[in-house]
């Protein structure tokens, strides 16, 4: 599966742009949308409740690391509380590169967390 390397070093430059805080959730809600449970859910979704349950994190702390995420483009909340979806975002070029590297990373066997926490993109190829 290859990725292109524009949208690549475009999620690399977003991640890098916030804090580690929130690159893990970041990181949390693309393995809940990705790996989450099962096919009857909204592609590169993550619901919040679902969200909420499992990050560890109060409300207002969770709340404050999203509007971290969503500025820096890399998702998406649709629909009105309390029924709030996290969506992740799209590169401009209409892929999501996202979903692609967590798929790589499945097959390489290497942790989702290395690479969107860390921020070893040299780990995918």
């Amino acid at each position: 599966m290859a990725i292109d390397k524009e949208d690549l070093a475009s999620l690399e430059k977003r991640l890098s742009s916030v804090p580690s805080q929130a690159r893990k959730l970041f990181t949390h809600i693309a393995e809940l949308a990705y790996h989450g449970r099962g096919e009857d859910r909204q592609a590169h979704t993550t619901y919040l409740p679902e969200l909420h349950e499992s990050c560890g994190l109060d409300v207002e702390a969770m709340y404050e690391t999203l509007d971290v995420l969503k500025h820096a483009g890399l998702i998406v909340v649709e629909k009105p509380y309390p029924f709030e979806d996290v969506v992740i975002a799209k590169e401009l070029s209409g892929r999501n590169v996202v979903e692609s590297v967590a798929r790589i990373c499945e097959q390489k066997r290497v942790p989702l967390r290395d690479v969107l926490v860390d921020l070893k993109f040299e780990l995918l190829k």
